[in-house]
């Protein structure tokens, strides 16, 4: 029986920087092959007692492969330990071309590689927007030439952070190079040497003075060069996380979100392996799959064969959407008998395995499930599939808008009457905050805001909060909900934090501030400045709540640290649910720095 090869990356020197798949192919190794004075000898230590281990530092190319070929023939298991990645200046092509010729059966594993442990070292990010989107790995010309158009005179010549590798040697020839690509003299420069070793050096500097500077440390080799103006960490927020930005998990104005929990269902081994990949785009899911593919989703939840339809039965209820990775007529199925009202079914989405449609098939707005169709379009690359009307005319159906912004329909009768008069143009008055008006409707043929009941004369009409049972129209009639949240932080929290977790968490749950009645929290925190000025500036009670009263409320989320210190097992939620009079925790706790925030509805 042939033994195996692996080329695994150390990492760029601390012991705990080795990925687990390196530390567990170590452990197995009969031959360890390790480039000497580079890789942290305490890995070694991985490997069993009597393994062989070779320094590769005075090895040729040659005598590494027969030592592999010689192990491998004798079904022994080689590790070739290459310092930091071993794609970038392993040398590992060469090695890798000897094995294919032998037929010898090999995999790579990559490493951390000295790169991104300097910059790790210098607390940095290689690209920053309004700065620069590009990072180049590269080295100078020394001893080994590089390609005429790599040369950094060229590289350079632009605004791009440059890590430099075995280029420390000559350090005012590498300055005159970045200087002649046309960079300025005060461009920030960093010098890593041995980064992550107990023996880590930083020497930071401009291309004025970092020679001098690298000159005084004694620094010659084994040094990381970092060039480029994302060292001073200015530019402009990412936009990854701003509130009107768009993207594959969140949209915008909060209209494509899910905040439901979702079960997902798998019958196949590539179904299940999606399953595994949409849940980590959401936030409260849980998996559901046959037990013969156990091992490829360790968190998943399994089922024994023909079991499927009783597991939908018994989590209908349960769940606020099911998502089915099948197909669509397996599903049709197993939920018809399951169905009551559109007012009340779960969302139902079904996805294809390779993720390429996320077909939204029941409850399309109040259930959300057109929603939770875009976003999981947005995690798996595919297209979502909405065959609702007013969604392939772009406009946002009344019901939808009520799901979106958590408000009660309390005449549902008349949202097919209402829905119908917005897809064909009709006039219809709208009465609700004017913001939301011009947000979703401003553009819409036939709407128009209104200020009052009495100013309604349109076909039909769309209310929210007010009384209008005099109006002869049809209307659809809208009422807010309206939420308590409850709020923990840390002693000596500052005001601007906190409000800066609530509306974060509001925002995630298209909540609008107006329709939160009170605050509530820990008598603990009664004399808390920094919530004690949020809530006044809020204008809004905050509400304060006895250890014995919050542990008699069960939640979702008890917090080891708050019962060991403060004898309570949960404050932002149980104090929610209190507030809300007992209400339902619409958002669990969500943590912040310093902040906790949960939400309940009365």
């Amino acid at each position: 029986m042939q033994g195996k090869v692996v080329i695994a990356g150390a990492g760029p020197g601390a012991a705990d920087l080795i990925t687990l798949r390196a530390v567990a192919v170590l452990k197995s190794a009969d031959l360890v092959i390790y480039a000497g004075s580079l890789v942290n000898p305490d890995l070694l230590n991985y490997a069993p007692q009597d393994a062989i281990k070779l320094n590769s530092a005075a090895m040729s190319l040659d005598a590494v492969i027969a030592a592999m070929k010689q192990a491998v023939a004798g079904g022994k298991n080689v590790v070739r330990l290459h310092t930091g990645d071993p794609a970038m200046y392993g040398a590992i092509s060469e090695q890798m071309n000897e094995l294919d010729e032998l037929g010898i059966d090999y995999e790579v594993i990559p490493g951390v590689s000295s790169v991104f442990a300097a910059a790790a070292a210098l607390k940095a990010e290689l690209t920053m927007p309004g700065i620069t989107q590009t990072a180049i790995l590269t080295r100078r010309a020394g001893r080994t030439p590089v390609p005429e158009q790599e040369e950094i005179v060229k590289l350079a010549n632009n605004n791009a952070s440059v890590a430099l590798f075995l280029s420390i040697a000559d350090m005012p020839g590498l300055v005159n190079d970045f200087m002649q690509a046309g960079r300025a003299a005060d461009t920030p420069v960093a010098v890593v040497y041995r980064a992550s070793w107990p023996n880590q050096q930083i020497v930071r500097g401009t291309l004025a003075n970092i020679s001098v500077k690298v000159q005084a440390s004694g620094i010659k080799r084994q040094a990381m060069i970092i060039v480029g103006a994302a060292l001073a960490r200015g530019g402009e927020k990412s936009l990854l996380y701003a509130h009107d930005f768009a993207h594959g998990y969140r949209s915008d104005d909060g209209s494509k979100t899910f905040a439901g929990k979702v079960a997902i269902y798998a019958i196949t081994e590539q179904g299940s392996r999606k399953a595994g990949e949409v849940a980590a785009g959401l936030a409260e899911t849980e998996i559901f799959i046959p037990e013969r593919f156990a091992d490829n989703l360790t968190q998943a939840t399994t089922f024994a064969p023909k079991q499927l339809m009783a597991l939908v039965r018994r989590n209908w209820r349960q769940f606020d959407a099911h998502l089915f990775i099948m197909a669509a007529g397996i599903v049709v199925r197993k939920i018809a008998g399951l169905l009551e009202s559109k007012l009340t079914d779960p969302a139902v989405v079904v996805c294809d395995e390779l993720g390429n449609n996320s077909i939204s098939l029941l409850s399309g707005h109040i259930g959300g499930a057109n929603r939770l169709a875009t976003v999981i379009a947005g995690i798996t690359g595919g297209r979502a599939i909405i065959t609702t009307a007013t969604d392939i005319n772009n406009l946002t159906a009344f019901d939808e808008l009520a799901a979106i912004k958590h408000w009660q329909i309390t005449n549902p009768q008349n949202i097919k009457i209402v829905n119908s008069m917005l897809l064909e143009g009709k006039n219809i008055d709208i009465l609700m905050p004017e913001t939301l008006f011009k947000q979703y409707y401003q553009s819409v043929r036939g709407l128009r805001w209104v200020e009052s009941v009495d100013d309604i004369t349109g076909h039909g009409a769309v209310v929210l909060d007010r009384d209008c049972s005099k109006v002869a129209v049809p209307v659809l009639k809208l009422k807010s909900m309206r939420y308590a949240v409850g709020i923990g932080c840390r002693k000596a929290t500052e005001c601007a934090e906190i409000e800066i977790a609530f509306n974060d968490a509001l925002q995630q749950a298209g909540i609008e501030q107006t329709q939160v009645v009170c605050l509530a929290s820990s008598d603990i925190k009664s004399a808390e400045p920094g919530l004690l000025k949020f809530a006044e500036k809020q204008q809004l009670e905050l509400k304060f709540y006895d250890k014995a009263s919050l542990n008699a409320i069960t939640t979702p989320n008890p917090t080891p640290r708050a019962i060991k210190e403060f004898g309570v097992a949960s404050v932002s939620e149980a104090a929610a649910i209190l507030a809300a009079n007992n209400g339902k925790l619409v958002i669990e706790k969500q943590k912040y720095a310093k902040v906790t925030i949960a939400v309940a509805k009365f």
